[in-house]
């Protein structure tokens, strides 16, 4: 990660504590199907994005549904099973969360 990338997750998290974070509803999937199979609320999974850190960063190869430079990808263990995280600022004032499923789907 760099400095950068540390400094947006920084930013993204005040913008959650706030309360200025949604998930992005998707064609493709149901984020809350998604989170019940890693057995989380809305709430833990925020939660879980709140403990994030430079270490759980992955360089995503994969294209992004919004192509804004301020996104960033992670994975992590959650409940024994590996989780792929997927968020973006928007307008530098809501945090997106664009994916939160199972790793490799």
């Amino acid at each position: 990660m760099t400095s950068k990338e540390i400094q947006l997750l920084k930013k993204m998290k005040e913008l959650i504590r706030e309360g200025k974070r949604k998930f992005q509803e998707r064609k493709d999937r149901l984020y809350l199907d998604d989170l019940a199979e890693l057995e989380l609320t809305e709430e833990q999974a925020w939660n879980h994005i709140l403990r994030l850190n430079p270490n759980m960063y992955f360089n995503d190869p994969k294209p992004f549904y919004n192509q804004s430079s301020n996104k960033l990808t992670f994975k992590k263990l959650i409940n024994k099973k590996k989780a792929y995280i997927k968020l973006a600022l928007i307008n530098d004032e809501v945090v997106v969360c664009w994916s939160f499923h199972k790793d490799g789907e």
